[in-house]
């Protein structure tokens, strides 16, 4: 019994070793590819590879492209087709047609720059600071007096919007995350929780400041304020080049 398993070990041994030395080999050999010469790698084309080469050497030179240009093009392609065509992949399966080749390689596809999070939070905060003069401008139009708490004045208006735009701007940016990379949804509840908590404490702490610190706008004030806000905000989000999608 025991010499049954020390031979099932052998050979499970034996597969294994013939098994690493085989993707070393495969490794070694992507690795000349990689490294290789262009004008060798085209020799080594099979040729239904040589011929999809050929007709895309044509269609970019067709679409405006120099011998120069053309030849350069194809060159950076030229590794990842001999390394597939190794594997039984030929080229017209690697990247489709030949038409739809050329055509990506004359107008590539640019990828969305993505926004750092502070842009996008002075974004979103810009966002709630023109909803926030809108509707604290409501309040001020149809109060007939002021408020003695002063919560309502400029400071808490740019303090709140900006903790707004921190809060809503890491909720948006977990929710891109791919599904097994976001937090679950208990940590992030706990997370938004938290941010109230801080809103709250603050907006209470705001009663007890005085209104030479924290001056209150009449309705159209705050209506400007909120016209301001939106417009600095168009031309932020133009400057920046955001293209996100706003939170509303």
């Amino acid at each position: 019994m025991s010499e049954d398993l020390r031979e099932k070990n052998k050979q499970a041994a034996e597969k294994q070793k013939v098994a690493s030395a085989k993707n070393e080999k495969k490794e070694e050999i992507k690795s000349e590819i990689y490294s290789a010469n262009a004008d060798d790698l085209r020799k080594k084309l099979s040729n239904k590879n040589a011929e999809y080469v050929f007709k895309l050497n044509k269609y970019l030179m067709d679409d405006g492209f120099k011998e120069e240009e053309a030849k350069e093009a194809i060159d950076k392609l030229l590794p990842e087709i001999v390394d597939n065509q190794i594997k039984g992949i030929p080229a017209n399966q690697l990247y489709g047609p030949v038409t739809q080749r050329a055509k990506d390689i004359v107008h590539p596809v640019k990828k969305p720059k993505k926004t750092p999070f502070w842009a996008s939070w002075i974004d979103t905060s810009l966002l709630f600071f023109a909803l926030f003069g809108l509707l604290y401008g409501i309040v001020a139009l149809t109060s007939k007096k002021a408020d003695p708490n002063n919560q309502t004045g400029i400071v808490t208006l740019v303090v709140l919007s900006a903790m707004w735009g921190v809060l809503l701007t890491w909720f948006n940016n977990q929710m891109k995350l791919p599904k097994d990379k976001r937090p679950g949804w208990g940590i992030t509840i706990g997370y938004l929780l938290v941010g109230l908590v801080f809103m709250f404490v603050f907006l209470a702490a705001m009663t007890v400041v005085p209104a030479t610190i924290n001056p209150a706008l009449n309705a159209i004030g705050y209506f400007i304020a909120a016209a301001v806000a939106y417009g600095v905000r168009f031309v932020f989000r133009r400057t920046m080049g955001i293209h996100d999608r706003s939170v509303f």
